[in-house]
């Protein structure tokens, strides 16, 4: 596995790796139209890229994971926020999503971040607690799914 920068023409394969996680592992995390919402908006059909486009550029930061020429699993935010975090299930807990978040907060730091906030899923909740980020409240909604806000100093 390796670790490089998103490029644009990753956009689709990242997208649907997106839609396809979030719905495979977090789909009992909110309403099912809440659900339905999140997978549709990053499902990479031809009327939703420009959107998905824009917003993928409003990240400052922006890593793939790849095996062979496969992308495996993202992370994307800015130096005081990870955005998203996805790893494609076969990937889980082989130190791709650990490898993903030390470079986003290796470059977080080097863009001056002193702290790193997530609105974590219920799913990755102790994955975040392993890497050493902290509950900061009680479970809150955001656009229908449940989210659990953590932070970490960097």
């Amino acid at each position: 596995m390796r670790i490089r920068k998103y490029r644009d023409s990753d956009l689709k394969d990242v997208a649907r790796l997106i839609s396809k996680t979030f719905g495979r592992f977090n789909s009992g995390e909110g309403s099912k139209k809440s659900v339905k919402n999140y997978i549709d908006t990053y499902t990479p059909l031809k009327k939703n890229l420009a959107r998905i486009k824009e917003n993928f550029d409003k990240c400052s930061i922006f890593y793939v994971a790849v095996a062979g020429e496969k992308i495996i699993g993202i992370v994307r935010g800015r130096e005081d926020k990870i955005v998203n975090l996805f790893v494609v299930g076969e990937y889980h807990k082989r130190g791709v999503a650990r490898g993903l978040v030390v470079k986003f907060e290796k470059t977080a730091k080097g863009m001056g971040g002193k702290s790193i906030k997530i609105n974590s899923s219920l799913y990755a909740i102790p994955f975040y607690e392993k890497m050493d980020y902290k509950k900061v409240g009680s479970i809150s909604k955001l656009f229908g799914l449940n989210v659990q806000k953590m932070r970490r100093g960097l």
